[in-house]
């Protein structure tokens, strides 16, 4: 191995233990031995002061460089050009804050228990269903599934799901999203719920779409077509002119003259971890290739390697391109 990599090598683990002590500091569980281990890591190496202080500058937290002692200024951490201000009444923040965390946490536990099929973020599942029809759920999505011989109805209660569906003339499929129903009577389609919206693509046959979940005017969908549907809205059907939005159902994310950000955001979807372009003219680069959805930092160091664009990793949460 060579110097240059083995520096590589070194930097990378500097910044994915100042990543580890960013989060560790942030989080409820630390301790007063903690702080102070953290204090004897920052001293080893004036690397370990750069690096956690870009860390916190990049997220932007001026609050913690003055809360993790009092003697932040002293450790080298915090610019003496900037003033800080520190929070005499940290009860409201906190409450907050406290509020929020229950919030974040109330919705996964509430989707888990109300879904008979899910997936973590960075997997992906097929499902057989009792009528014969197929789905695969896409990363970090869930779905709940009502079969008898009255109705054939699936919830997409979180993320993406390609569907299969077996033809039964006498007995509609019908997916609900967040802002749309879709009904089939036998045809290959997925439906991607994001934000406050839908997506449904259709890959072969025909499918109605209508919204919210009312079936006046709904907009019929022909084999490479889709539509979003808003809570205000249906939009216009739109032809599928990628490739990137379908593919995973294969296992790969494949792209043709796709921008580096388009590419990038799908590869979003299989990873927890925040990509900031430190270089925006890299945004609308555009590139061709087919990736392995498996692995979500591979996919990342292959454009890195054969793009040959810089990337720096923070841990598993933190990705900084440019």
């Amino acid at each position: 191995m060579n110097n240059n990599t083995e520096q590589t090598d070194a930097d990378d683990s500097v910044d994915e233990q100042a990543a580890d002590w960013f989060v560790l500091l942030r989080s409820e569980r630390v301790t007063r031995g903690d702080e102070a281990e953290f204090l004897r890591w920052l001293e080893q190496a004036e690397a370990h002061k750069t690096a956690f202080y870009e860390i916190c500058e990049m997220w932007g937290d001026d609050a913690l460089l003055e809360s993790l002692t009092t003697s932040a200024a002293r450790h080298a951490i915090a610019p003496v050009k900037k003033k800080r201000c520190i929070n005499t009444r940290p009860v409201v923040p906190a409450l907050a804050a406290g509020v929020l965390v229950a919030a974040l946490l109330w919705e996964p536990a509430r989707i888990y228990f109300g879904a008979d099929y899910s997936v973590a973020v960075g997997q992906t599942q097929t499902v057989q269903l009792q009528d014969g029809s197929k789905a695969i759920l896409n990363s970090g999505s869930a779905l709940a599934v009502t079969m008898d011989q009255s109705q054939r109805s699936v919830r997409l209660l979180k993320g993406e799901a390609y569907f299969e569906v077996k033809p039964d003339p006498d007995l509609p499929f019908v997916v609900l999203g967040r802002r749309s129903a879709t009904r089939v009577l036998g045809t290959r389609f997925i439906v991607d719920r994001h934000g406050d919206s839908d997506e449904i693509k259709v890959l072969a046959g025909r499918v109605e779409v209508a919204e919210n979940r009312r079936w006046k005017q709904p907009v019929v969908l022909s084999s490479g077509q889709a539509v979003t549907v808003s809570a205000n809205a249906i939009g216009e059907p739109q032809s599928l002119s990628s490739t990137l939005s379908t593919s995973w159902i294969n296992g790969f994310l494949v792209y043709q003259n796709e921008t580096l950000e388009n590419v990038v955001g799908a590869i979003g979807r299989y990873s927890r971890a925040v990509v900031v372009f430190k270089d925006d003219s890299l945004r609308t680069l555009k590139i061709n290739g087919r990736l392995n959805i498996r692995d979500s930092r591979a996919m990342l160091g292959t454009l890195q390697s054969t793009l040959g664009l810089k990337m720096r990793f923070w841990g598993d949460w933190l990705v900084v391109i440019g």
